[in-house]
């Protein structure tokens, strides 16, 4: 039988988003959303999850939503298998792709699952990643 928190969010989807489909504007993967915001392909957690890359005037930020679900098993581990996402592999991937890019090229980041103000860094730390949190004094 399906597991009842997915079979609710199903459910849902039904009810509200359906009806809805003729006026929702679908991307099935990576994409630019309008001018400077372009999605990331981050599937794993939930089947059609998306991360998004942010630009202006030179500077860069990015929303990786439910990618990094735990703020230090997630980044120290990042290919362990999180028991909240429905493709166990593909989430791992996932997670490793995004923080690897985030760390090498310096991006800023902003994830659910982080600790207050939830925005800041990820820097390599032996073969995994470790959460850098901004201050408050962080300056778009």
């Amino acid at each position: 039988s399906a597991d009842p928190p997915v079979a609710r969010r199903a459910q849902i989807v039904q009810q509200k988003l359906i009806p809805l489909r003729e006026k929702i504007s679908f991307l099935k993967s990576e994409g630019e959303v309008v001018s400077g915001i372009n999605a990331i392909a981050s599937f794993g957690h939930t089947p059609g999850h998306l991360g998004y890359h942010i630009e202006s005037k030179g500077k860069r930020l990015i929303l990786w939503g439910d990618t990094i679900i735990h703020p230090v098993i997630s980044m120290q581990q990042p290919e362990w298998h999180v028991s909240a996402d429905m493709d166990k592999d593909g989430a791992a991937q996932t997670r490793k792709a995004v923080l690897d890019m985030t760390a090498t090229e310096r991006i800023p980041a902003i994830g659910y699952h982080m600790p207050f103000p939830a925005i800041g860094f990820a820097e390599r730390k032996g073969a995994g990643y470790r959460w850098v949190p901004a201050s408050y004094q962080f300056d778009l």
